[in-house]
This record gives structure tokens, sequence and C-alpha cells, in this order.
């Protein structure tokens, strides 16, 4: 199979996006699925499903491991902030 084009504007189908990852096909199935565990960006035209390479070198960039680190750290920062935080209402400044 040749490498997929390099053109950022075309969509590319699953095999070319298996190819570009050097991973295999069902895996990229398995990525667009509703409840992934590691969703790949995709599109569903026609029932048919697609990537853009833009995207998908995007969501590389965000899989190093250093920005899932990040990511780790940040998930834990907002889910504390969340679960035990306060943040005031003026109606609660007033009182």
């Amino acid at each position: 199979m040749k490498p997929p084009a390099v053109d950022p504007e075309r969509l590319w189908n699953i095999a070319e996006v298996s190819e570009y990852l050097q991973i295999p096909v069902a895996s990229i199935y398995k990525m667009t699925a509703r409840k992934a565990r590691l969703p790949i960006p995709h599109v569903r035209i026609s029932g048919r499903i697609r990537f853009r390479r833009v995207e998908i070198d995007e969501w590389l960039s965000l899989l190093t491991v250093s920005n899932l680190a990040r990511l780790r750290t940040l998930r834990r920062k907002t889910t504390h902030e969340v679960t035990n935080g306060h943040d005031p209402s003026p109606s609660d400044a007033r009182r």
C-alpha cells in the first residue's frame, strides 16, 4: 500500500490512517467507538469513517509522554477543585 497523500485538506480512510500510524485497522475501529478509551478524532460521512491529517497529528502531539503527565495533573486539579472547592456566588458575598 502506498503512503497516504500529504494534502492536508484530503480526508483519509481507515486503511490510510492505519498505515500512517502503523497500527492494525481493527485498532483504529476500536478508537472510533463511542466509548473508546483512547478516542481518535474522526468524522462520519454517510456511514463512513474519515480522518483529517491535521487532527491526527495534533492528537499524536497530545499523546506524547510529557503531555500525558500534564493532562493527568490538570485532571486531578480540576476534579479536586470541582469536588472540594467552593465558588461563592454573588448572593453568598452579601450574607
